[in-house]
């Protein structure tokens, strides 16, 4: 299992909810919300399970909700590997 940064996940978070929504990375402000950007529950749980295999563990299926943008998300599992 590789360590990463909050940067690649920010990164790698902004990249695939943009590319859910067919926006560009620009588009997306990681201290927004995901409410904001209408992913829903079937969306959140498709980016988490991406998510789970690209960073090789396990998460829990409410991690969108607990840590509700992208930011908070990056800094948790950044701090949790």
């Amino acid at each position: 299992m590789s360590v990463r940064t909050s940067e690649d996940i920010q990164r790698w978070l902004v990249e695939r909810v943009a590319g859910f929504l067919e926006l560009t990375p620009t588009d997306i402000d990681v201290r927004a919300p995901f409410q904001h950007y209408g992913l829903d529950s079937m969306e959140q749980l498709r980016v988490i399970g991406e998510l789970e295999t690209w960073l090789q563990r396990e998460l829990d299926e409410t991690l969108l909700r607990q840590y509700p943008t992208i930011e908070s998300v990056a800094a948790f599992l950044s701090k949790a590997a």
